[in-house]
């Protein structure tokens, strides 16, 4: 009867030790894929908003505001404005747009938000910058009064700060939680009002 206690006994300690182990990888392999995606998105989002950053300090650069409106189009998921690679009378002034995509055109991945974030360059074919969830703008005029959206074309040239919000996450399942929702490792880049000088010029 002994030696049958002891036996029950060593299975249930085993049985238990066998779930803290399972328990204890399941923990580390969401940690690892939380971890790995972590880097993967904000490699990305590094990407995208050094592009979107750069570009947008230049808008407006080399375009005479007494001639032509600087920024044509103002709205909360896109933005077109002019701009000269030089502020040089005889550079080209080119047009440049850019605006956020449907989640339908990347039904591939496994994240449900996931959208190609665009830049157009005056009449040629949009290209795609990168692949965000989210890309919002917000407008202030000269005394950093916030303005709605879309903007009026009348009020276009009174916009002198740019706001924008970036967001990327993993096209991946990170892992799912115990209410068996999908978790996507995310990174968010906040330029809080981005002032173009040349704007003001």
């Amino acid at each position: 009867m002994g030696v049958m206690l002891d036996i029950i006994v060593a299975s249930m300690i085993g049985a238990v030790i066998t779930l803290i182990i399972m328990n204890a990888n399941l923990v580390i392999g969401q940690t690892w894929a939380t971890y790995n995606g972590g880097v993967m998105v904000q490699q990305l989002l590094i990407s995208d908003a050094q592009i979107v950053e750069g570009e947008f300090r230049n808008m407006g650069c080399g375009v005479d505001s007494a001639a032509s409106q600087k920024i044509l189009q103002a709205l909360d998921t896109c933005i077109t404005f002019r701009m000269a690679l030089r502020p040089d009378p005889n550079s080209e002034i080119k047009t440049v747009k850019y605006y956020s995509g449907s989640p339908s055109e990347l039904s591939a991945t496994e994240n449900p938000d996931d959208r190609f974030l665009y830049r157009q360059e005056n009449s040629a074919t949009p290209e795609k910058v990168g692949m965000v969830t989210r890309f919002n703008i917000k407008y202030y005029d000269f005394q950093n009064d916030t303005m709605p959206t879309p903007v009026s074309s009348s009020d276009l040239i009174n916009i002198g700060i740019v706001e924008i919000t970036l967001e990327v996450q993993s096209p991946y399942v990170s892992f799912v939680d115990a209410n068996g929702v999908k978790r996507f490792a995310s990174a968010m880049w906040k330029q809080t009002r981005l002032a173009s000088q040349n704007l003001k010029r």
